[in-house]
C-alpha cells in the first residue's frame, strides 16, 4: 500500500510563485499601457492613409440568426451523469443551452449555461483523447503508464470541447449525421468566439500586441494562440509561465503514492494556482482597463495634432534604420525565406483555386433554382433557403477541397516549426464560405433593386433572374481572384515571419536600440523604434511575397 502525499508547493515555492504573477503582471502592465498610445497612433495614421479594397460583391451585414439549434446529451461537471439539454450557437459563437427548446424561446429564457468555446478545440476520439492526456500526466508525475487506472469509456457520437487549463465539456450526439455537423460548428465556434470584451479597434490592438511583447519579454517565441476574455488571457499567460518555471519541480515530488491520492494532490495544487492567479488578475486588469479609459481623451486630441511630425520623424528614423540592418537582413532573407515562398504557394495554390471553382459551380446551381417572383416581398419570403447555403453543409464539396493543404504545408513544419496547418485550411474556408455568402446576398439585393427600378413589379421575373445571375456570377469571379490573392499573401505572412522575426531580432539588436536615442523627446511616447523595426520587416516581406506571387501569375 502506498502512503500518503504531502502538499508539494512549500512556503518558498508559493512565494516563488508569487513573484512570477507580479514579474508578468508587471511586465504586462508597462507593454499595455504602452501598446495602447501606440495603437492610436496606428488608428491615425490608418484612417490618414487608408486605402480599402474594392469589392464588386455586396457585403452581408452581420448575421444577427442563430447558426444552429438542437439537442444533446451533455456530461454534468460535478455529478458525471448525462443530461438532455438543448443547444443554441448564437451570431457571437457563443453557446448557450437550456433545460428544453420550449425554455429556450420564453422572453427571460433560464439558461443551464454558457459555453464560450474561445481557445478551446473539438476533440472528435474522446477515449483516445483521454488516454493521451492521462499518459502526458503519468510522464509528468514520474509513473509508469501500466500503473495508470483504466480511463472511463465514452459512448458513441461523444466529443470533447477541450481547453489545457479551463472547464473541459463532454457532449454526445444521437447519431453520425448529427455528430459530424456538431462538431464542424463547434470548431468554427473555436475559431470565431474570440471573447474580449472590447472589440474596439485600439483596445484590442494595444491588449493583443502586449500579450505578444509580454511572452517575448519572457523569452517565449514561436508561434502561440491564446482567446478568452482579457482575465483569463492573463491567467492563462501567467500559467504557461509558473507551468515553465515551477511545476516540473512539483510534479516531480509527485512519485509516491497511489494515483488516486496523487492526482487529488496535483489537483489541489492547480486549484490553489487558479486561486492566486486570479486573486491578482482580476484586480489587476481593472485598474489597467480604468487608466486607459482615462489616459484616451486626453491624448487622442494631442496624437491627432502630432501626426504629422510622427510621420516625418518616423520616415527619418525608419531610413536610418534600413542603413544599419539591411547588410544584416539581407543575407537572412536569402536563406530564411526566399527559397521557400514558392513553395508554399505551390501548397496553397491549386486546392485554394478548386475551392472556388466548386463554390462557383455549387453558387450557379442554387440560384437555378431559385424562382424570382415579380412582387419584392414574395421574394423576401424564399430569401430565407438562400440565406443559410453559404452556413451550410451544402458547401462542403468546396471547402472541403481545402483539406488537400494539410499535408504539403505539414511536411514544411521541418522548415517553419510553427506552421499550423489547420489554420491556414480554416482560413481558406472561412474566404470561400464569405465570398459565397456574399454574392447570394448581392444576388439578393439586385432583386430588390431590379423589382424596385420597375415600378415595384418585375415584368418579366425570369429575365431578371438571368440577367442578375449573370451580373452576380462575374462579379464572384472577380472577388474570387482577388480574395485568393489577399490570402495567399497572408498565409505566406504567417508562416514566414515568425521564424524570420526570431533570426533577425536578436541579430539587430544593437542596431534598434540606439534609435531610440534619437526619437525627438516630444515623440517618444508614440514612437517605438521595435514596432518600427518590425514593419520594417513587414514591407521587405511583403515585397518579397508580393515578387513570388507576380512570378507565379506569369507562370
Amino acid at each position: 500500500m502506498g502512503g500518503a502525499v504531502s502538499n508539494p508547493v512549500d512556503e518558498s515555492t508559493k512565494q516563488e510563485i508569487q513573484d512570477i504573477i507580479k514579474a508578468v503582471c508587471g511586465t504586462f502592465t508597462l507593454q499595455y499601457t504602452k501598446e495602447f498610445a501606440l495603437a492610436i497612433v496606428l488608428k491615425t495614421k490608418m484612417e490618414a492613409n487608408e486605402k480599402p479594397v474594392s469589392w464588386q460583391l455586396m457585403e452581408r451585414p452581420p448575421w444577427s440568426q442563430d447558426y444552429k439549434t438542437g439537442y444533446l446529451l451533455k456530461e454534468g461537471g460535478i455529478r458525471k451523469s448525462w443530461k438532455k439539454r438543448f443547444f443554441v450557437v448564437r451570431p457571437n459563437y457563443t453557446v448557450d443551452y437550456y433545460v428544453d427548446e420550449a425554455e429556450s424561446k420564453k422572453e427571460k429564457a433560464k439558461k443551464k449555461g454558457t459555453i464560450s468555446l474561445c481557445n478551446y478545440r473539438v476533440i472528435e476520439d474522446v477515449n483516445d483523447g483521454v488516454i493521451k492526456r492521462l499518459t502526458t500526466l503519468a510522464e509528468k508525475m514520474g509513473m509508469n503508464v501500466s500503473d495508470l487506472p483504466k480511463p472511463k469509456e465514452y459512448p458513441k457520437f461523444t466529443m470533447e470541447l477541450h481547453h489545457h487549463r479551463r472547464r473541459c465539456y463532454f457532449v454526445q450526439a444521437e447519431n453520425e449525421e448529427d455528430f459530424k455537423q456538431w462538431v464542424e460548428q463547434f470548431k468554427t465556434c473555436c475559431r470565431w468566439a474570440y471573447g474580449l470584451k472590447s472589440q474596439e479597434f485600439v483596445y484590442k490592438t494595444a491588449f493583443n500586441n502586449a500579450v505578444r511583447n509580454t511572452r517575448w519579454e519572457l523569452g517565449r517565441w514561436g508561434w502561440y494562440s491564446w482567446g478568452g476574455s482579457e482575465e483569463q488571457i492573463l491567467s492563462d499567460l501567467i500559467s504557461d509561465e509558473i507551468e515553465w518555471k515551477v511545476m516540473g519541480r512539483i510534479y516531480s515530488k509527485l512519485h509516491n503514492g497511489p494515483w488516486a491520492v496523487r492526482n487529488a494532490v496535483r489537483n489541489q495544487v492547480l486549484k490553489t494556482l487558479d486561486t492566486m492567479i486570479g486573486a491578482a488578475v482580476n484586480p489587476a486588469w481593472a485598474a489597467m482597463e480604468k487608466a486607459v479609459q482615462e489616459l484616451r481623451p486626453k491624448i487622442e486630441p494631442t496624437i491627432k495634432e502630432m501626426v504629422g511630425p510622427i510621420f516625418k520623424a518616423e520616415a527619418d528614423l525608419m531610413e536610418k534604420m534600413k542603413q544599419g540592418a539591411m547588410s544584416i537582413i539581407d543575407p537572412l532573407l536569402k536563406e530564411h525565406v526566399t527559397p521557400h515562398l514558392s513553395k508554399i504557394v505551390a501548397c496553397i495554390k491549386s486546392p485554394m483555386t478548386e475551392g472556388f471553382d466548386e463554390a462557383f459551380k455549387l453558387f450557379e446551381e442554387e440560384i437555378s433554382k431559385f424562382e424570382v417572383k415579380a412582387k419584392a416581398e414574395d421574394n423576401k419570403k424564399d430569401f430565407y433557403r438562400l440565406d443559410w447555403f453559404a452556413r451550410s453543409w451544402n458547401l462542403w464539396p468546396a471547402t472541403n477541397k481545402c483539406d488537400a493543404m494539410y499535408e504539403p504545408l505539414w511536411a514544411l513544419h521541418i522548415i517553419f516549426e510553427d506552421i499550423y496547418p489547420w489554420w491556414s485550411i480554416w482560413k481558406a474556408q472561412d474566404e470561400i464560405r464569405g465570398k459565397t455568402d456574399n454574392a447570394i446576398y448581392t444576388f439578393e439585393q439586385r432583386i430588390l433593386q431590379g423589382i424596385e427600378a420597375e415600378g415595384g413589379e418585375a415584368k418579366d421575373p425570369k429575365a431578371l433572374a438571368d440577367a442578375t445571375k449573370a451580373s452576380v456570377m462575374t462579379d464572384f469571379r472577380a472577388d474570387a481572384s482577388k480574395a485568393t490573392v489577399i490570402y495567399y499573401a497572408a498565409i505566406l505572412k504567417t508562416v514566414v515571419m515568425p521564424p524570420f522575426e526570431k533570426v533577425v531580432i536578436p541579430a539587430c539588436k544593437t542596431i534598434i536600440d540606439p534609435i531610440a536615442d534619437l526619437v525627438p523627446e516630444p515623440l517618444k511616447q508614440f514612437i517605438d523604434p521595435n514596432k518600427m523595426f518590425e514593419d520594417l520587416l513587414n514591407g521587405i516581406i511583403d515585397g518579397s511575397i508580393e515578387t513570388v506571387l507576380g512570378a507565379d501569375e506569369q507562370k
